[in-house]
C-alpha cells in the first residue's frame, strides 16, 4: 500500500510508500479529502478523476487531497498515481508539469 498526497494550485505529488511515515501526519487537516483505491475502486475512481469529479481548486476544501493506493505491489500503485497525474493534467494546467516526488 501507499499514500499519495496531491497538492494544487501549486502542485506536487508526493507518494509514501511507507504509511507509517509521520510526514503523512503532518499534511493532515480536519475534513481531510481520503479516497481509497484497490482492485474494487479502481475503475470508479479513475473514471472520477477523467470526468472532473473531482474538484482542484485555490480554497482550503479543494486545494488538496490523500489517496490510499492497495494493490499489494508497490510498483502497480506508483503507476495508478502516474495516470491519475494525466487525468487531472487534462482539466488543470498546472499539473502538466507535477513532478511525483517519491519520499518514503
Amino acid at each position: 500500500m501507499l499514500k499519495a498526497y496531491i497538492n494544487y494550485p501549486n502542485p506536487h505529488i508526493t507518494v509514501h510508500s511507507n504509511v507509517e511515515c509521520r510526514r503523512i501526519q503532518q499534511q493532515q487537516k480536519q475534513n481531510q479529502r481520503l479516497i481509497r483505491i484497490d482492485a474494487t475502486t479502481l475503475a470508479e475512481e479513475l473514471r472520477r478523476f477523467e470526468t472532473k469529479y473531482y474538484q482542484f481548486g485555490a480554497h482550503r476544501d479543494v486545494n488538496d487531497m490523500w489517496c490510499e493506493i492497495d494493490f499489494k505491489d508497490t510498483s502497480y500503485e506508483k503507476k495508478v498515481i502516474d495516470n491519475i497525474c494525466e487525468l487531472l493534467a487534462r482539466h488543470y494546467s498546472p499539473f502538466r508539469r507535477v513532478e511525483i516526488d517519491n519520499h518514503c
